[in-house]
């Protein structure tokens, strides 16, 4: 077999695919015995009819020849596309332009690539993350959580404020005006947000003995109106901090010694935080880079068919129907499929974008990085690296694992020399993102045409074909 490639108009590729005749006439005697075990021919045994016979039995040697090639091709389109490491989007359009009645054959298949973009500006993006930096208000608020348990209520004749602990007896009535709540001495947290909406901006500024009437919308929604009679206000008042109650109550011995210890696990939640949002607020900020017109909705139409098989082996896994999955989590599936295809949009963009910077720094996998990752995609599909290499040649899918290193490389690259600022556009100092307890989290790249999904993916013939 040889095969060739020439860049049509339309980012359309067609692949040129001879086949010399005597593949065609071992695809020919295959054919025909599996039609002799398939097709009852009276006076033989499954699969013991002779060549001719079978000829015979299905309309003569051109319809074995007919059927035999409905068999070759997409077999063969596969090997081509390993052959040229052409990458299709897109079902090729298969046309045999020789060879249909005898001899060797040659077909034409025309598929839908990638476009070749340009991007710009992907080695210095502002990208924005949690900042990882911790304040004394973050310290200060974890040192009053380890105070709290020792914290009294002390009454106060100030006026209320939010935080405040409140005695009142409360009279609530629904729309109509029956009387739904009667309570005395009922004690609630100014601002927590269990009455009326109306109720924590109007208790602020009143004091002990005065009488509220408010009305408004409850949790939940109904409209109802509450008498409150002000009893008693009472504040929370938290142990003084001293080093002799921090060595008392705390596993610290000094105030200082406290801080720093809340200081170091604030940080380093905040870094782990800082570190899972990286890679994809970063690749989100570079499909900025590509206009909507650039990706073709063939790619996209791919990607969303490979989010959707992922989504349903999470549901097989899961022993879940389609039907649980949307009552529970009380999602229209017509909505879930358009946020499915707006991610998959967004992927798309990513794919290109990636693949563009590999072209344009030139980045590509050596041939020992290929062996590690045959190696490591090997290991997850209990195959040895040499038979999944066999089965990625066979199938056409070996070019789509370079292609997938690359875009790694790609990634990493971009990566480097992304600037991170916090939500407030200060640009954060790499040092303190470097390292850190999840390094190397969300390896994956959105968008990327992965080729470790599963076992029977990785050994399955083509289905473009």
């Amino acid at each position: 077999m040889r095969a060739t490639s020439e860049i049509l108009d339309d980012n359309k590729v067609r692949i040129a695919v001879e086949i010399d005749e005597h593949e065609v006439e071992a695809g020919l005697a295959s054919t025909a015995r599996a039609l002799a075990r398939d097709v009852r021919i009276p006076g033989f045994r499954p699969g013991r009819a002779p060549r001719p016979v079978v000829e015979a039995r299905i309309g003569g040697a051109k319809a074995l020849r007919d059927e035999a090639l409905r068999e070759l091709l997409p077999d063969y389109y596969a090997r081509a596309l390993s052959a040229t490491e052409v990458e299709p989007i897109s079902t090729p359009e298969l046309k045999v332009t020789s060879g249909d009645e005898e001899g060797p054959v040659e077909f034409d298949a025309i598929v839908e690539v990638r476009p070749l973009v340009q991007v710009a500006g992907y080695d210095k993006l502002r990208v924005t993350i949690p900042s990882p930096m911790v304040t004394d208000d973050e310290v200060d608020e974890m040192v009053d959580r380890q105070r709290d348990p020792d914290a009294v209520l002390e009454a106060v004749s100030r006026p209320i404020v939010t935080g405040d602990y409140v005695t009142m007896d409360v009279r609530g009535r629904i729309a109509a005006g029956d009387e739904v709540v009667n309570v005395d001495d009922y004690v609630y947290i100014v601002g927590q947000g269990s009455m009326v909406d109306e109720a924590d901006d109007q208790l602020p500024g009143m004091r002990a003995g005065e009488t509220l009437e408010v009305a408004g919308t409850a949790p939940g929604g109904s409209s109802m109106s509450f008498t409150l009679v002000l009893k008693e206000v009472r504040e929370k008042r938290l142990p003084d901090l001293t080093d002799e109650w921090v060595a008392e109550n705390t596993e610290s011995e000094t105030v200082q010694d406290l801080r720093d210890k809340f200081m170091a696990e604030i940080r380093e939640e905040k870094v782990r935080q800082a570190r899972r949002y990286m890679r994809d607020a970063t690749m989100a900020e570079l499909a900025t880079q590509i206009a909507d017109d650039d990706v073709p909705d063939a790619l996209v139409e791919s990607e969303a068919a490979e989010r959707f098989r992922e989504f349903q082996q999470t549901l097989e896994r899961s022993g879940m129907s389609y039907d649980d999955f949307f009552r529970i989590s009380h999602q229209d599936p017509e909505q879930f499929a358009n946020v499915l295809r707006e991610e998959a949009h967004r992927g798309a963009k990513v794919d290109l974008a990636l693949r563009a910077v590999a072209v344009q720094e030139q980045l590509a996998p050596t041939d020992e990085e290929l062996d590690a990752e045959l190696e490591r995609l090997a290991a997850s599909v209990r195959r040895t690296p040499t038979k999944l290499r066999e089965d990625l040649d066979r199938n056409g899918r070996l070019g789509a694992l370079r292609a997938e290193r690359a875009k790694s490389l790609a990634a990493d690259f971009v990566m480097e020399h992304v600037i991170y600022v916090d939500p407030a556009g200060s640009e954060i100092d790499s040092a303190l993102l470097e390292g850190g307890p999840d390094e190397g989290e969300a390896d994956s790249i959105e968008g990327s045409d992965a080729l470790d999904h599963s076992e029977d993916e990785v050994s399955d013939t083509t289905e473009e074909a």
